[in-house]
């Protein structure tokens, strides 16, 4: 009996890593691996994405030890802080360790791609990242919470991945800055309902405290469509053909009508992004039509 408790509060535990958050890392590079040439290096598209994916664990192990000594998520068992049972300095040591992890392979590929005009955009947006809920500022108790995490993901992750590997200022890469700014905002505000008295308690002044929790879930769908919205066009401005094109648009409005009367919430979010994202790459990859 004992083993069996000891083995249930085990797998809790481990469930806290949570992988589904981790598609708002995922997601810009295969939007990349989309939209790039089939001659790109998909290696190196496979290590940018991994050191974002570690600098944003990184930061939302952090995030846990913060939210525990300020009062906020205390309740909360998928937690780091639980995770080590309470020993914060081993949290504290988990999430610095993946943080500087990440930003020293980004900043590895930065110099092994020739692109040290990337560290003008990446540097302030990787300490805004930092300042965001991993430091003694945490931004994320503020009202510049939502625009840190915009700034982050859009010009930050996607904006700066697209330019690490392409050199170049386009469309798609402006576009696709501002729809995965949107995306993350949503998935954010989408996330702060279910936790606003928490917050309110311990002086998280999220959106939803100020906002309320009617306007924050309306914020979110809408930031949420707009940025589907314009994943689809990214898309389309990519395609080879007019089919292309029809099928592109076809799978981007058949998921955008299937999430207008839907409760918008991070999982629906981020599940519906990776599967317009995938639509598009096996139009690419089994088609060839992208």
């Amino acid at each position: 009996m004992e083993q069996a408790l000891e083995l249930n509060l085990s797998s809790k535990r481990w469930q806290v890593l949570q992988p589904a958050i981790y598609l708002i890392s995922i997601l810009p590079g295969l939007a990349w691996a989309v939209l790039l040439p089939s001659t790109s290096s998909r290696f190196v598209l496979f290590l940018t994405t991994l050191s974002v994916i570690l600098i944003q664990h990184g930061i939302n192990v952090l995030n846990d030890l913060i939210d525990w000594k300020k009062g906020a998520d205390t309740e909360k068992e998928l937690s780091w802080v639980h995770f080590h049972q309470l020993n914060l300095k081993t949290v504290s040591t988990h999430g610095l360790v993946s943080f500087f992890l990440g930003t020293f392979l980004g900043t590895l590929l930065v110099f092994i791609n020739h692109r040290p005009e990337v560290f003008i955009v990446a540097l302030p947006l990787l300490l805004l990242g930092y300042g965001y809920n991993a430091s003694q500022w945490t931004l994320s108790y503020t009202n510049l919470g939502e625009w840190v995490t915009g700034l982050c993901y859009g010009p930050g992750v996607f904006g700066c991945m697209g330019y690490l590997l392409t050199g170049e200022m386009t469309k798609s890469l402006y576009l696709g800055s501002l729809a995965f700014a949107f995306l993350a905002v949503a998935v954010l505000l989408s996330h702060q309902p279910p936790q606003i008295l928490n917050d309110f308690l311990a002086g998280k002044l999220s959106f939803a405290v100020r906002h309320g929790v009617k306007r924050t879930f309306f914020v979110a769908k809408v930031l949420f469509l707009n940025s589907l919205f314009l994943l689809t066009f990214i898309f389309c401005l990519n395609s080879n053909s007019a089919a292309a094109s029809l099928l592109v648009s076809a799978g981007g409005i058949l998921i955008l009508i299937q999430q207008i009367k839907k409760q918008v919430s991070p999982q629906v979010i981020l599940i519906s992004s990776l599967a317009l994202t995938l639509w598009m790459l096996s139009l690419k990859v089994f088609g060839g039509l992208l």
